[in-house]
């Protein structure tokens, strides 16, 4: 019996470090623009998610909102190849999934080395709902980095985004209150 827990456990451990890989490994550098005819840019970073996709309608999410405050919003991948000279922005946003409780591994390399010298930044963490440890050093890396960190916050896929249950699936409630989260982010920058 003990040989087979063995196995076992080796075979879960080593489907999860597979997982991990592949989940946390960088993509293609990709970079667009969103719209938004106002002078003051804002930049949205943010890594793919390879299952969900929930950071990514994460930052088009927020994109929807700082458009229609008036920013000129840009969006692209944290790869080694993001541009690190992010002086021209207003606003720099980072989305990062959640893996094993942490940012995934292409935001806490990019920001590790980058610096945003007073450049107002917002975090945003997208997970499954166990997202406190997370958002916490995201704030802690966009601070290192030299941001003035306006807010971090955590969306999550299954747990609650909001007190009140609207009746509206919860995919759909953290979208709609990352684009508010936009809106209100530009209206104070201004």
């Amino acid at each position: 019996m003990k040989p087979v827990l063995l196995v076992i456990g080796f075979l879960l451990l080593a489907t999860a470090a597979i997982v991990t890989a592949v989940v946390e490994s960088e993509g293609d550098y990709k970079y667009e623009v969103l719209g938004g005819a106002g002078p003051a840019r804002a930049l949205i970073l943010y890594h793919p998610s390879r299952d969900a996709h929930f950071s990514d309608e994460l930052s088009l999410a927020l994109a929807r909102g700082l458009v229609s405050a008036g920013l000129a919003v840009e969006r692209a991948t944290l790869t080694g190849a993001t541009p690190d000279a992010l002086s021209n922005y207003k606003l720099v946003a980072v989305v990062s999934n959640t893996y094993w409780w942490t940012p995934d591994r292409p935001t806490l390399r990019y920001l590790a080395r980058t610096r945003l010298d007073g450049i107002a930044a917002l975090g945003i963490i997208g997970g499954a709902g166990s997202t406190g440890r997370s958002q916490r050093l995201l704030d802690e890396a966009l601070r290192k980095s030299g941001a003035r960190v306006i807010s971090t916050r955590s969306f999550w896929i299954f747990r609650p985004n909001e007190e009140t249950d609207s009746g509206e699936p919860n995919r759909q409630v953290a979208m709609r209150l990352a684009e508010k989260l936009g809106r209100d982010t530009a209206q104070q920058l201004n």
